[in-house]
């Protein structure tokens, strides 16, 4: 897993000059400084103080070319102590689930910004030079932010809602919320393949698990900006 230019790239390939095979996931400009802090928190486990610069440099993005020429260790050999760097993390590192909190806090930030942003956008009828966006102070609790990035496969959700659902990006408990807060509970019967009885089953759920007071309730709807 490395950062690149505002890039994550994750590959089980080892690491060689020219490698072509990885996957990329865009994250958000506003992590980039929480991961940069997380890798160093990760690299300080490590006792050699070479592999340590390695694991941190290349995990951060640093070119696989540019760190050989510059520690004099070969392609290969940088694998194979990367490697080694990251068994050692995984085995030593503990504040995985603090730094998934964070990232996880800072995830629903962002998307509460771009939900501002789209909404001022059209009360502005498109003209961005009329847009102005109200910045809101957030302090979503530790215990919400779990909350919020819980999968919706984790609340007993059928797996025919989950499949209707997950067409319209809402995967997790803060997707859920979010399109309830802005819609309406009731809009759920409109989307495809979510039938009054689909509907009403997951009103249950959300309500027996306390997420939900009623459907225009919830004690997390203040930390959702629509």
């Amino acid at each position: 897993m490395h950062y690149n230019g505002g890039i994550m790239e994750y590959s089980n390939a080892d690491l060689s000059v020219g490698q072509t095979d990885l996957s990329y996931v865009e994250l958000p400009k506003i992590c980039i400084s929480v991961y940069k802090e997380i890798v160093k928190e990760m690299a300080e486990v490590i006792k050699d103080a070479r592999i340590r610069d390695i694991f941190y440099s290349l995990s951060i993005g640093g070119d696989v070319s540019a760190v050989s020429r510059r520690t004099n260790i070969s392609p290969r050999n940088l694998a194979y102590m990367y490697k080694k760097a990251g068994r050692q993390v995984r085995l030593e590192w503990k504040p995985y689930s603090e730094w998934k909190k964070e990232l996880d806090r800072l995830y629903i930030r962002c998307r509460n910004y771009e939900a501002l942003l789209a909404h001022s956008q059209e009360d502005a009828g498109q003209n961005l030079k009329n847009v102005v966006i109200v910045v809101r102070e957030q302090d979503v609790p530790s215990e919400y932010v779990h909350l919020l990035a819980t999968p919706l496969g984790n609340l007993d959700i059928n797996f025919r809602t989950l499949r209707a659902l997950r067409k319209y990006n809402i995967c997790q408990l803060e997707d859920l919320l979010r399109f309830i807060k802005y819609n309406g509970f009731d809009a759920l019967c409109r989307l495809p393949g979510m039938g009054t009885k689909s509907v009403g089953q997951l009103y249950k759920i959300l309500k027996e698990k306390g997420i939900l007071e009623d459907k225009e309730t919830c004690t997390l709807f203040p930390y959702l900006f629509v």
